[in-house]
């Protein structure tokens, strides 16, 4: 029987900023992130920008959305770099 080696590193960082993974280095992404508009993760985007509790207190929630748009932005991006060509990520 053939054995597959795999080889697991885990990170604690953020991950709008993977500075510790290489370009095109990673085979699969499983990521659950917080969800725009949803109370229970507002506080998290919160932290990432406070002009989002600004929008939020406002009553300006398309902005307030927008903002938290920019913030996942950040780690869709550093996902997109440190995929490989081919290679897959499952978003839940």
């Amino acid at each position: 029987m053939n054995k597959i080696i795999t080889k697991h590193i885990i990170y604690f960082s953020k991950s709008g900023k993977m500075t510790k993974i290489k370009n095109e280095s990673v085979d699969l992404v499983v990521t659950s992130p917080p969800y725009p508009m949803i109370k229970m993760w507002d506080k998290i985007f919160c932290r990432q920008n406070p002009e989002i509790s600004k929008e939020l207190e406002a009553y300006k929630p398309y902005k307030a959305f927008e903002l938290m748009h920019k913030c996942l932005d950040l780690v869709w991006n550093e996902v997109f770099r440190v995929l490989k060509s081919g290679a897959i990520v499952c978003i839940n």
